[in-house]
């Protein structure tokens, strides 16, 4: 695993909107274009696993102080069922740590409710719930639900 450069871009945005393909039931059109990934990386980073010719997955982290945003978790299909998943929200638990993070922050579409038990398998739990950030895109009735974790022991919150 490590950290994406820009030449990631084009990968990025092809794994991305091929893991996030399940969605067109609720949100239609591609979950991400390449100029918002070049943005993301600029305000933010991804971590990238290589694989093949290609990634096989990707996360976004982005700081907002003591806590993290971690978004955009994808696994390309054919790399599903393998634990990267984990590996990638691990890889992003640890680089938050090292740089100070004491919480790390992620949203979940209402509608995909089997990803509630895999972030709640994490140690992530549900904290609020929030709009969907782009209302035109909807086709079905759709919020976020918020989920955190503490990277830190209570003690040191």
């Amino acid at each position: 695993m490590r950290r994406a450069i820009a030449s990631d871009i084009p990968e990025i945005v092809r794994i991305t909107n091929l893991a996030y393909a399940v969605e067109a039931f609720c949100i239609r059109g591609e979950r991400t274009r390449p100029k918002e990934v070049a943005h993301l990386m600029e305000v933010g980073m991804f971590l990238v696993e290589p694989g093949g010719s290609g990634l096989m997955g990707s996360v976004f982290l982005r700081r907002e102080g003591t806590r993290w945003y971690l978004g955009l978790l994808s696994v390309a299909p054919d790399c599903q069922g393998r634990g990267l998943g984990r590996r990638l929200v691990g890889a992003a638990e640890e680089a938050c740590r090292a740089e100070g993070g004491k919480f790390l922050d992620l949203t979940v579409v209402s509608q995909r409710k089997e990803l509630f038990g895999f972030y709640e398998g994490l140690g992530f739990h549900a904290c609020d719930v929030l709009p969907f950030r782009e209302p035109e895109k909807l086709i079905l009735p759709c919020h976020l639900v918020k989920y955190t974790k503490a990277l830190v022991p209570a003690e040191d919150l």
